[in-house]
């Protein structure tokens, strides 16, 4: 790994760098290895931690989103929430209308169950473990969405090199915890990282729209190594990793979450005054003008047929 010295703008690789295992891997039963992998390295890989019924119920639920769209729009629907058929039904959507399925992503970003998946007593642990006092979360969740056949001409298909801490700018020993919700292989759109770049601080680079990505003169693709995950998985790294998102090689679909947690007594923190570099924006104009009418805000509040639910 060579010494950040320089600004720029980093750039994916042409072709996937040798692939190396990450490392450490531990059992989530074993929090105090979690922990200790973590100060070592800057990151960790916990295997088991995230329940899969909390998976499942975020899985069915992106279904349904794009299932809604789907019969709106007289398309096959999805039969259940494997990644074959969220896959099938995504790119019904996406080829009908590009802007449909980037509102379906947003959409399925804000749900409820992806922010109950990021506050269940599985992450709790975690963050008590690492001694965290009054974690907060500086933002929500994040989902990530890519796949070869929904690649949005200048949009997002994965970030070049990059840290997180830059994006939040606030505590410095935040947690950032990456979790699949289906099985991700070395040539499905994985992580990829730099072992024990933390150490290095704040590395220098450009600002984009994204993020402040990574001068490409400080690291070699050979730095990088690939996290392999299965579902209840989850990779944790420093706000100060360097990492990016494979693509050269890949294929399929990827759906996963991350989110980032933050110490309220870290003592720098505390000293700025819990900074954070997200900001809330409400637009006050209404969206759709004339909209609602009364007679559609008293349908949507008139009571409802019993849904069946297994």
């Amino acid at each position: 790994m060579k010494v950040p010295a320089t600004t720029g703008l980093a750039r994916a690789p042409a072709e996937p760098p040798p692939l190396r295992l990450v490392w450490p891997t531990v059992d989530v039963a074993d929090l105090g290895a979690v922990v200790a992998g973590f100060r070592a390295n800057g990151h960790v890989v916990v295997r088991g931690v995230v329940p899969l019924d909390v998976i499942d119920t975020v899985c069915s639920d992106i279904a349904e989103v794009f299932a809604l769209q789907a019969r709106r729009l007289g398309v096959a629907e999805p039969d259940d929430a494997s990644r074959e058929q969220v896959l099938a039904v995504m790119q019904r959507v996406f080829d009908y209308d590009v802007s449909l399925w980037l509102a379906g992503v947003r959409h399925a970003a804000r749900l409820a169950s992806v922010q109950r998946m990021a506050l269940d007593a599985s992450m709790m642990r975690l963050l008590d473990a690492f001694g965290m006092v009054a974690p907060t979360l500086p933002t929500t969740p994040v989902l990530h969405v890519m796949a070869d056949t929904l690649r949005v001409p200048g949009g997002y298909h994965g970030l070049a090199a990059h840290q997180d801490w830059p994006s939040i700018q606030g505590a410095l020993d935040s947690v950032a915890v990456w979790a699949p919700l289906y099985d991700v292989a070395e040539d499905g759109f994985p992580v990829e990282l730099i072992p024990d770049s933390h150490r290095h601080g704040l590395w220098p680079g450009q600002t984009t729209h994204a993020a402040l990505e990574v001068d490409p003169s400080s690291f070699t693709d050979s730095d990088f190594v690939r996290v392999a995950l299965n579902r209840g998985d989850a990779i944790l790294f420093s706000g100060f990793t360097v990492h990016r998102s494979a693509v050269a090689g890949c294929h399929g679909l990827r759906l996963a979450t991350s989110t980032r947690y933050e110490d309220s007594a870290e003592p720098t923190f505390v000293d700025r005054a819990w900074p954070c570099a997200y900001r809330r924006i409400v637009e006050r104009a209404l969206l759709q003008p004339g909209f609602p009418s009364a007679a559609q805000v008293g349908q949507a509040l008139a009571p409802r047929p019993a849904r069946n639910t297994p």
